[in-house]
């Protein structure tokens, strides 16, 4: 332990220092800008709560919503006619939503037409998804196909 004894002097010099006070003008400013900012609140810093019931009324509301929604778009009362041997027909599936997302687009470079025109080749990637649904039981049926799509754009050098 080879201590130098400047560094041991300036460590006890720089453990003694200690922060001066602030001044009062200082405190002053401090203390009025803080009421300033307590004044735009208007009401005390309590935080506020809201009621333990009101989530669980939040969470029946946008079920209730929700069963409104689906209740509007089913028909009021399912026709079932006879089908051949007896047996009731199942109502037509009823369109929910279609899909489509692009998975890539490839740059197939430029190519001259057959009037010696500049022409840019691209090829979409795309997946397309559509779904259905039986009002007669609510079951959902899904459909996912692979899409790809050649464009073939002009190009103009000006």
């Amino acid at each position: 332990m080879n201590e130098d004894p400047n560094e041991t002097r300036l460590e006890n010099l720089l453990r003694s220092l200690a922060p001066a006070p602030a001044s009062q003008s200082l405190t002053q400013g401090v203390d009025e800008e803080l009421k300033l900012d307590m004044s735009w609140l208007g009401t005390p810093t309590q935080a506020r709560r809201r009621p333990r019931w009101l989530t669980s009324v939040t969470w029946a509301a946008v079920g209730a919503a929700a069963a409104l929604t689906v209740m509007t778009f089913l028909p009021d009362s399912p026709s079932r006619v006879p089908a051949a041997g007896g047996v009731a027909a199942s109502p037509a599936l009823l369109p929910v939503s279609t899909i489509s997302e692009w998975e890539d687009i490839k740059d197939d470079g430029i190519h001259y037409s057959q009037e010696r025109l500049p022409e840019q080749h691209v090829r979409l990637i795309a997946r397309e998804r559509q779904t259905w649904i039986d009002p007669r039981d609510g079951a959902q049926m899904t459909v996912e196909y692979p899409r790809e799509q050649k464009l073939v754009l002009p190009i103009s050098f000006q």
